[in-house]
């Protein structure tokens, strides 16, 4: 019994000495059931000592409970493992925290044995790995009877390394490999016989070798151990000796400050001896501000506070806990945490100090990644276009991002007020309108779980209220259980405002179109009548719905119902060829009005197409024009009786006009006959002059047979062939023909043709006709002109046309468009027929006949004719 009581106690003294430097510790007996766990431990995993000895069911361990179902099974074996083989015990793994969620943690546990070598018990500790990492980038430190060495090199297998030296090579190995520091470790290997010499393991990043050292060592661990005398504090170097076999480095130093101890893994992490690291850098001791050799391995940023601190602890005796960078083998700077305790004699006294660096370099990175993650993310979530909350479960508001806090014009802790509860005074916040649908609905949603999604007016810091649609899911925890709400509101009162101007307008649109005095309708790309406004729905007497039969489409059974069969055809053919092709449709038909009466309608419809050209919809309209009808048609009888009438009263005035036109070639006829009858009276009669004459007289008479013959041609609207012809030799005809006249008349006549011109296909007599009555014209309007009397006819191509112009020097035209009007003449004796006759033969000709007025003074009358297609000068 005693010698159980002695064991616990030894256990219990290690635990409370890893306790002193990390803070928590747990102990076992041999078997592994606790007897020891630091208070901070238990708070830590919410756990009792009875929970971690009762196992939650048959052949398990009472602390299955706090570890990750994933990660359970592999650390019950190490452990077991380590139970059966007194091997270190050292995992990673994910242990369920007091707060509901997993996190990583690592466990480590080294046994205690009597002086026989037999396991009295084990100590330990747990340490939150602070961070999520997954088993890639995690260096593995459980214990295995595999080799871990260079197949070349001399590297001793772990299962030949001494048990209780094999923590501290294993962790050289693994320190060496994964962060590429060198490591020197001195350690006991089994030789064949069974017994133990002392080696020395150098682990370099990617081998290690083994060398044979014992005949130099005569104590374990001498050669890294302490300086050359302990003195008073051997208890400090106990201290560390069991701290190393968890951590792997620790150390020692006196009251003073000055190192009598440092593990091997320490030394060679930072390449300082023991008398390198108590080097005095200056004349003062430690504790007067003097620096010593450690300084080199502390960064220059953080050496004060560091030096300050421990100077500070070694005065008052308080526990020393700091965080700074190491300086590493390898140059890098590596963040550590330290924690060094102080041991004291029977008196008080403090008599030596022990400690252990920890590498959190990882830790720190990540924690820097969170951090700079975290403001990050609160500063999108501040700059999000959008109002963001949350609310506990149930339902009081913890947070507001900022443009939130910004709208209401406080925080989320600014809500709690005496009387009323958070969730009353965001309720207070809304419209009092839609207060209460808001809180029903939310506690709905809080009670039932189901998501939150509302429209409502949100009161701003200005008492303004802002329309807000806001939506709000629950977060649940693996057990389901809603462990808060993330909310959503979007300012949508321009658009609230907007859909209202749209709803007002779309309502003042209708009602327009409703009241428009037209048949409105609309349909779908294949035709399909949809939409009818009210006018049409009355004038038609059905709906829309009202022609949709099984073995005709609506369309179909629609135009059946309302147009008339003598135009059903068409309309069917139009409206078709509209929807095959998108033209647009209009045409005039009769329509059934609900009476059973047609009236004649005009429909136009036009697509309506999207942004890609689409046809998308088609919108029509319907104009009663049967009045319209009725009064054209009685119009057009009113115009047949007045062209008739008409007609009646122009024929005298046609009659002369066809007289003048006969006139002249008839008198030139009489002017000749008394010619030649003088020239055969003559004595003796003048027989050549005669001849001349009398061919004169056949020509005149056979032009006032063509004029006849033209004239009749005309009223009859035929057209005599036409053939191919040079515009030179009419004009010259024309001019023959006027020649006596204008010497008569004192007048001359100028002609200027191009050369070359292309033949035009006309009638020559016709276009003779044109250029005799517009010479003459010419010659009239000089009769009263004193100066020279000249009438210029210029003939020349201008582009696909040949064109003609007769200009004189008379007073001009005061009327140019009138004067082609028939029976208007500004002559006193004119019947004002002749120019539109012209005009009629030039446009039937396929050309135009136009006046202008000469430069400097008179008119000049142009037409022009169409050359003939692949016409040859």
């Amino acid at each position: 019994m005693t010698t159980a009581l002695g064991s616990a106690a030894e256990i219990l003294r290690a635990a409370k000495i890893v306790e002193g430097v990390v803070g928590n510790a747990w102990a076992t007996d041999a078997d592994g059931r606790f007897i020891y766990v630091t208070p901070d431990a238990l708070t830590f995993l919410n756990l009792t000592l009875d929970d971690l000895n009762t196992p939650p069911e048959e052949g398990s361990l009472g602390w299955k409970r706090v570890i990750h179902p994933e990660d359970y099974e592999a650390a019950a074996a190490t452990w077991r493992h380590s139970l059966r083989s007194g091997e270190p015990y050292n995992v990673e793994h994910r242990m369920l925290l007091a707060n509901g969620a997993y996190g990583w943690g690592r466990s480590t546990g080294q046994p205690l044995h009597d002086g026989l070598g037999r396991i009295l018990g084990w100590y330990g500790t747990v340490i939150d790995a602070g961070v999520s990492t997954s088993a890639d980038n995690r260096p593995s430190s459980q214990t295995t009877d595999a080799p871990v060495h260079d197949a070349a090199s001399n590297t001793p297998p772990l299962n030949l390394v001494h048990p209780h030296d094999r923590p501290a090579a294993e962790q050289a190995m693994a320190r060496a490999f994964w962060h590429g520091i060198p490591q020197i470790v001195s350690y006991r290997r089994r030789q064949a016989d069974g017994s133990y010499r002392w080696a020395e393991l150098r682990a370099e990043p990617g081998y290690a070798v083994s060398v044979d050292v014992d005949p130099m060592v005569s104590k374990p661990g001498e050669r890294w151990a302490t300086s050359d005398t302990l003195g008073e504090t051997v208890e400090a170097v106990r201290g560390a000796r069991a701290v190393e076999g968890l951590f792997g480095a620790a150390f020692a130093f006196d009251p003073s400050g000055t190192f009598t101890y440092a593990t091997p893994i320490a030394q060679t992490s930072i390449a300082l001896t023991l008398e390198d690291l108590n080097e005095p850098l200056s004349v003062n001791s430690f504790l007067d501000g003097g620096d010593l050799g450690w300084k080199r391995s502390v960064h220059p940023d953080d050496y004060e506070d560091v030096a300050a601190a421990l100077r500070r602890c070694l005065r008052t005796g308080e526990q020393f806990h700091h965080e700074w960078r190491v300086l590493r083998t390898s140059g890098q700077w590596v963040w550590h945490r330290f924690a060094v305790r102080p041991t004291h004699d029977t008196q008080g006294r403090i008599t030596g100090w022990y400690g252990v660096g920890i590498d959190i370099d990882v830790y720190k990175k990540t924690e820097a990644a969170l951090r700079e993650r975290e403001r990050e993310l609160s500063q999108l979530i501040d700059m999000v276009p959008s109002h963001l909350w949350r609310l506990s479960p149930d339902g009081e508001p913890t947070f507001f991002n900022k443009r939130m806090a910004d709208f209401l014009g406080m925080d989320a802790a600014d809500m709690a007020s005496p009387g009323m509860s958070r969730l009353d005074r965001l309720i207070a916040t809304v419209h009092p309108d839609d207060a209460a649908e808001f809180g029903n609905a939310l506690n709905r949603s809080l009670a039932s779980g189901e998501r939150f999604a509302m429209r409502y007016r949100l009161r701003r810091a200005d008492g303004v209220y802002h329309w807000m649609s806001s939506r709000a899911e629950p977060l649940r925890n693996e057990e389901d259980r809603i462990v808060q709400w993330y909310g959503l509101c979007h300012d949508i009162d321009d658009q609230v405002h907007a859909e209202d101007a749209l709803r007002e307008s779309e309502r003042s649109l209708r009602q327009l179109i409703e009241t428009l005095p037209a048949l409105i309708y609309c349909a779908a790309p294949d035709g399909k009548p949809i939409y009818r406004s009210q006018q049409l729905r009355e004038f038609l007497g059905f709906n829309l719905e009202d022609k949709d039969e099984g073995a005709r489409s609506r369309l179909v059974g629609t135009l059946d119902a309302i147009i008339h069969p003598d135009d059903l055809a068409v309309v069917k053919e139009r409206y078709g060829h509209s929807l095959e092709s998108g033209e647009p449709y209009a045409l005039q038909h009769r329509l059934r009005r609900s009476d059973g009466e047609y009236r004649w309608v005009e429909t136009r419809t036009a697509a309506m197409r999207n942004a890609e050209g689409a046809i998308v919809q088609w919108n029509g309209v319907c104009f009663d024009i049967e009045d319209q009808v009725r009064a054209q048609e009685e119009l057009r009888l009113s115009q047949e009786s007045l062209a008739r009438a008409s007609q009646a009263a122009s024929l005298a005035e046609l009659s002369a006009s066809i007289a003048h036109e006969v006139n002249q070639p008839l008198a030139a006829v009489v002017a000749n006959s008394h010619a030649c009858q003088r020239w055969l009276n003559a004595d003796p009669p003048n027989l050549e002059r005669a001849q001349k004459t009398v061919e004169r007289i056949t020509r005149d008479a056979n032009s006032a047979a063509d004029v006849v013959n033209r004239i009749r041609a005309l009223f009859r609207q035929s057209a005599e062939a036409r053939t191919g012809a040079s515009i030179t030799g009419v004009v010259a005809e024309a001019r023959e023909v006027l020649t006596e006249e204008a010497l008569r008349r004192g007048a001359r006549m100028d002609v200027a043709v191009e050369s070359g011109l292309p033949t035009v296909r006309l009638d020559r007599v016709q276009i003779q006709q044109v250029l005799v009555n517009l010479i003459r014209n010419g010659l009239d309007a000089m009769n009263s002109l004193a100066g020279p009397r000249i009438v210029s006819i210029r003939a020349r191509r201008s582009e696909e046309m040949v064109r003609i112009e007769i200009a004189d020097r008379g007073r001009g035209v005061e009327f140019p468009e009138r004067i082609f009007e028939p029976f208007f003449t500004t002559k006193g004796d004119g019947m004002g027929m002749g120019l539109a006759i012209c005009r009629s033969i030039v446009e039937s000709h396929g050309g135009r006949l136009w006046a202008e007025k000469n430069e400097p003074q008179g008119a000049k009358f142009i037409f022009t004719l169409p050359i003939e297609p692949d016409a040859t000068p």
